[in-house]
């Protein structure tokens, strides 16, 4: 259903495509079924649609993004969802529609980005793109490691996206970097699974930069971990808390802004392409939805011009 070529994008960024003929796709997931303390996350997509014409759009590394045709939509259907059976209406309204609109974006070859909603909304995506193109490693920047099973009652919550990632032999790697808050259960599993999954704790990052080390050799160190295809998770609460305050569950000593786009920068620079990404956790209120558009355009000027380099 969503691979016809006349199907028509809604606007973003001021710029608006036709299935088939943009130069990347987007897909806006306001799903907050998965949530454990503050509620917005569900009108990020919306809001982050509405602030996007904010921006200027001149990027000095990546011209052509200014003029980019990008094809964006929303998933409908995801009011109101229940008390009761919550993982069967997130299996019904969000995992399989998702699990299509990346069959689909896979046919033309092109990048793609899904705007969350909470975090648990991109799990869809790796079980169709860990089959389809087997062999890329999920960089999962996050101020929690989400390698639950189940949080509070939910198989499909925010809290167990990478462990669910980490179920699919289709994926080479897991790199969980930012992590500051995370449960005992979730430490021993990563030892588990070590070195497929490593945890990079902003404790041990930041030991290392207070004593000298750069930055950019932290960065190189993650990034040597990686193999040539890279899939970005980002919950926007890896950044510290006055980026994106209203973020649903803000954890105290995350990383800045620049930081996180010098790492992501850095990927491109070694050579490595990012296949895809989510961008998750923004908060209900105007500044996280402006801190997001930035973020988001970032990424896609990544996806555009680091890809095509």
């Amino acid at each position: 259903m969503f691979s016809a070529a006349t199907r028509k994008g809604e606007v973003i960024y001021e710029r608006q495509a036709r299935w088939g003929e943009a130069q990347l796709y987007l897909l806006g997931v306001g799903w907050e079924g998965g949530v454990s303390f503050r509620t917005g996350t569900a009108l990020a997509p919306h809001l982050i649609q509405r602030v996007s014409s904010q921006l200027d759009y001149y990027n000095s590394d990546c011209e052509a993004i200014e003029m980019a045709a990008m094809y964006f939509e929303h998933l409908n259907g995801l009011d109101a969802p229940p008390t009761e059976d919550r993982d069967a209406f997130y299996e019904e309204r969000v995992l399989r529609p998702v699990m299509e609109w990346v069959q689909a974006v896979l046919q033309t070859g092109k990048p793609f980005g899904v705007i969350g909603g909470d975090h648990s909304v991109p799990i869809g995506v790796h079980r169709v793109l860990s089959k389809a193109q087997p062999g890329y490693a999920i960089l999962h920047l996050d101020a929690h490691a989400d390698l639950r099973p189940a949080y509070q009652g939910l198989r499909y919550s925010h809290a167990t996206v990478l462990y669910h990632a980490s179920q699919e032999a289709g994926i080479s790697r897991l790199l969980a970097v930012g992590v500051r808050d995370w449960d005992r259960a979730e430490a021993e599993y990563a030892r588990l699974q070590y070195p497929r999954l490593q945890v990079y704790e902003v404790r041990r990052l930041f030991r290392t930069l207070y004593q000298g080390r750069p930055w950019s050799e932290i960065c190189s160190e993650i990034v040597s971990l990686l193999p040539d295809r890279v899939y970005l998770s980002i919950d926007v609460d890896v950044l510290e808390v006055g980026y994106v305050p209203h973020t649903g569950t803000p954890v105290p000593g995350g990383l800045t802004y620049e930081q996180v786009g010098f790492l992501l920068d850095a990927i491109v620079r070694s050579g490595r392409k990012i296949i895809a990404f989510d961008l998750c956790e923004t908060g209900g209120a105007e500044i996280d939805a402006i801190v997001s558009a930035h973020l988001l355009y970032r990424i896609c000027s990544l996806l555009l011009c680091g890809n095509s380099a």
